[in-house]
């Protein structure tokens, strides 16, 4: 099983960028990181996981060198005001299933910038999951000013 997540990294980054990254028994697909201003020190990434495995696991990690502290996080509604939050325990993912971090939503949450983020970089971000697997994922980073769902996020306090 470990023979098989290093050869789809290793195949992953010959390649160079793909739509999609595959691990064991995840597949990892739609990677994009919020551009920020070179002042700012908060950024967002989002994209979807596949489970393909018969078992329920649990994303209970992201880390990246592009920031001090790399955090899992997802919003809720409070009265009329949504809210931000961390995520303790990590984000379910069915088995033989689908979750979707997204603006609005669970997503990565990357704080404490060490580089700007403009659009066209690209960063490296690791998933840790609760089976053990990890997902190294090269992620564009992309303006999304005109996204009309990103509305809600970017209004958000971290």
């Amino acid at each position: 099983m470990q023979l098989i997540k290093k050869l789809a990294l290793a195949t992953a980054m010959v390649a160079g960028f793909s739509a999609t990254t595959q691990a064991a028994n995840v597949e990892i697909s739609k990677p994009m990181a919020r551009a920020v201003p070179a002042v700012s020190t908060n950024s967002a990434a989002f994209l979807t996981i596949d489970n393909k495995e018969n078992k329920n696991i649990t994303l209970i990690a992201a880390e990246s060198d592009v920031a001090a502290r790399v955090e899992l996080h997802g919003h809720k509604m409070e009265g009329e005001m949504m809210r931000m939050f961390k995520v303790e325990g990590g984000i379910p993912v069915p088995a033989n299933g689908q979750v979707k971090l997204q603006s609005g939503g669970y997503h990565v949450m990357m704080m404490g910038l060490k580089r700007s983020m403009k659009a066209g970089d690209q960063v490296d971000i690791t998933l840790r999951f609760s089976d053990g697997d990890t997902a190294t994922v090269k992620v564009p980073v992309m303006d999304m000013r005109n996204q009309k769902k990103d509305m809600a996020h970017s209004a958000m306090k971290h």
